[in-house]
């Protein structure tokens, strides 16, 4: 019977490819892996979307390997140039995913001049009147708006456009603020290499094995395409950050040197290798396209949302890799806090949290603050009023309103904490990195002026918080947001506009961070609490 069965799906299987073009191959989970010649990628099963089109990008290819991995199947075929294949993809023996695959060799070029005026007006117009950071932009919001006119019309895909757009909203210098294009990673692809600032200088830290011997890891990146490193990323790669904030800008553009970009812009690197050599080449911008194990240190990576390890002495560290999904991380965290009261001191390990719900971090308040009650943040918004505008070129008191720099400003709320919470009550610290952002900044915000808060320890955050407005009725697959809150420090009232700094600072020198297998920062940390405990 089961010989049948498998017989009867082979024949449909055969049946469907010769007359629809179409596979079929089945999973009982919704992650599966995906093959593109020997490149690894996560694929997601989405039934729900009829049908999911993927589209790969070449100029010069006409035909990729196409190879799908699921927990009981696997198939293999090849996706040739303008000639889609079907794929159905059964989850469960119940739910079917259709996906079209393709393999394009031109970049669209869909979007009309109205499209295009649309788009970059609604951002401006978003801005001028809801930016929360209007009043420390350095130029004129109506010039910079009249000068991309130009060129958001002269681009000729719809790539370049989003190119110019996210150029434009680069200017905000505001990390909350932004636009992409969801179909930009189509038509990328990065380099397998990966750059770190130390000081002022830029090291090569990962390379792919197959080029490990070509670009050493610990080499000194000198010149990009003729140009002195410095002047080249502040040309090309520091225009693309959304943030003013030099530590910030520093990380995110050397992670972005190497990253993703238009599979057809290649750049020349010079560079001062460990040994004193000095080289000049062009690394090959395809690693998406293979897969094959990297070099350098492994980045720290997170298996669960909320993790506790226990270090030496009795202390324990407690890392809240994120604030979001909040539901799930408070029945997480509720089901290992009581192992906490064991601890002679914690560890909050905040350096991998790019942020969330803050009030997720409010809930962990709940167990560190000793007094019945904390403040939140305070914050502000922009307003808008015709008639105070109006006035406002000749009556004083609405002079904001005509400049449009109006804010109303919102006191810090008062959250009181249940008399059911158990305190921890035991030294603590606070981990932090250039990598905690957003959410996570608003839990340190709301601790970071009380005297009884934990001591921070690391390097500074990432220093963007807000509500962004998201603007989702772009065209063709574009998304934008904007900025519509100014957190407030609750006591000082002082805006929040860079990031928090450590009370402690942990640097790591190029030798350090490439070859030591210590965590300077937890090291830090135990120390410091085991001289409290004692």
């Amino acid at each position: 019977m089961k010989r049948n069965a498998l017989f009867l799906i082979f024949c449909m299987v055969l049946l469907t490819t010769n007359a629809k073009q179409q596979t079929i191959i089945h999973s009982n989970k919704k992650h599966i892996v995906m093959m593109i010649n020997s490149g690894k990628n996560d694929w997601t099963i989405a039934p729900e979307l009829k049908p999911e089109i993927y589209t790969m990008y070449s100029e010069t290819v006409k035909f990729r390997t196409i190879r799908f991995i699921t927990d009981i199947d696997s198939i293999t075929f090849v996706v040739k140039l303008n000639k889609p294949v079907k794929l159905a993809i059964v989850l469960n023996n119940k739910d079917t995913a259709q996906v079209v695959i393709g393999l394009s060799n031109k970049i669209p070029s869909t979007l009309s001049n109205k499209d295009k005026i649309y788009a970059l007006s609604s951002f401006w117009s978003e801005t001028k009147y809801n930016f929360a950071f209007i009043d420390r932009l350095p130029f004129d919001l109506d010039s910079l708006y009249q000068s991309y006119i130009p060129k958001v019309l002269a681009t000729h895909t719809d790539y370049d456009f989003y190119d110019q757009m996210e150029l434009f909203a680069a200017n905000l210098k505001d990390l909350h603020s932004e636009v992409f294009y969801r179909m930009k990673g189509i038509y990328s692809n990065y380099y397998p290499l990966s750059a770190r600032y130390f000081g002022d200088s830029l090291y090569i830290v990962n390379v792919r094995e197959d080029l490990a011997k070509q670009y050493p890891i610990g080499s000194q990146i000198l010149r990009i395409n003729d140009l002195p490193t410095q002047e080249y990323m502040k040309r090309n790669v520091e225009n693309y950050v959304c943030s003013a904030y030099r530590p910030t800008v520093k990380e995110i553009s050397a992670s972005h040197l190497f990253g993703y970009g238009l599979s057809t812009k290649k750049i020349t690197i010079t560079y001062k290798t460990p040994d004193g050599r000095i080289l000049t080449n062009t690394p090959p911008r395809n690693g998406k396209s293979v897969d094959r194990k990297y070099m350098g240190p492994k980045p720290k990576r997170w298996n669960k949302p909320v993790e506790v390890f226990w270090e030496k002495n009795k202390i324990a560290r407690l890392a809240f890799n994120t604030f979001s999904p909040k539901d799930r991380l408070v029945k997480m965290f509720e089901s290992i806090k009581d192992t906490l009261y064991t601890a002679k001191g914690i560890i909050i390990d905040l350096r991998a949290n790019s942020g969330g719900d803050t009030s997720t971090g409010w809930y962990l308040l709940n167990y560190m603050i000793k007094d019945p009650y904390f403040l939140s943040y305070a914050w502000q918004t922009r307003i808008n009023s015709g008639v105070k505008k109006a006035n406002g070129n000749y009556v004083k008191e609405n002079e904001d309103y005509y400049k449009n720099r109006a804010y109303q400003t919102f006191a810090a709320d008062t959250i009181r904490i249940p008399d059911s919470f158990k305190r921890f009550n035991v030294p603590m610290v606070v981990l932090i990195s250039e990598q905690t952002c957003s959410a996570a900044e608003d839990f340190l915000i709301t601790i970071k002026e009380r005297k009884d808060r934990p001591v921070f320890i690391g390097r500074p955050t990432m220093g963007s918080t807000g509500s962004p407005l998201v603007l989702d009725k772009f065209p063709e697959n574009g998304v934008a947001k904007v900025c519509t809150r100014r957190v407030l420090f609750p006591y000082s009232l002082k805006p929040f506009n860079e990031g928090i700094m450590p009370d402690i600072l942990v640097d790591y020198s190029l030798d350090e961070y490439l070859n030591s297998e210590v965590d300077k920062d937890v090291s830090i940390a135990v120390e410091l609490l085991t001289k409290q405990i004692k």
